[in-house]
């Protein structure tokens, strides 16, 4: 498998959850502890992935004005999977 492509999966599944991670400690000032159990339940848990999936959508754009094509597949890619997962977590 390219490893291009295994850069921009990984890069995928990980700047969503970097970017929830600053947006709570850095912006919102709660503990990421706190907000996690106190305010993560079933019920909102798809909207903050969707939220978070934010960072994916300006990480492939810079990716593809940077000509990274195969890294931009690969946060598509990651991507779909959250789509998947979020789906699921909304009808289970």
């Amino acid at each position: 498998m390219n490893t291009e492509l295994i850069k921009g999966v990984v890069l995928g599944f990980l700047s969503p959850i970097i970017f929830f991670i600053i947006v709570v400690v850095f912006f919102l000032d709660y503990e990421l502890s706190l907000f996690v159990n106190k305010h993560l339940t079933e019920y909102n848990l798809p909207s903050i992935i969707s939220l978070s999936l934010l960072a994916n959508l300006a990480l492939f754009f810079i990716k593809i004005k940077m000509n990274k094509d195969e890294q931009s597949r690969g946060i598509l890619f990651s991507t779909i999977v959250f789509g998947v997962l979020i789906v699921f977590l909304k009808f289970l």
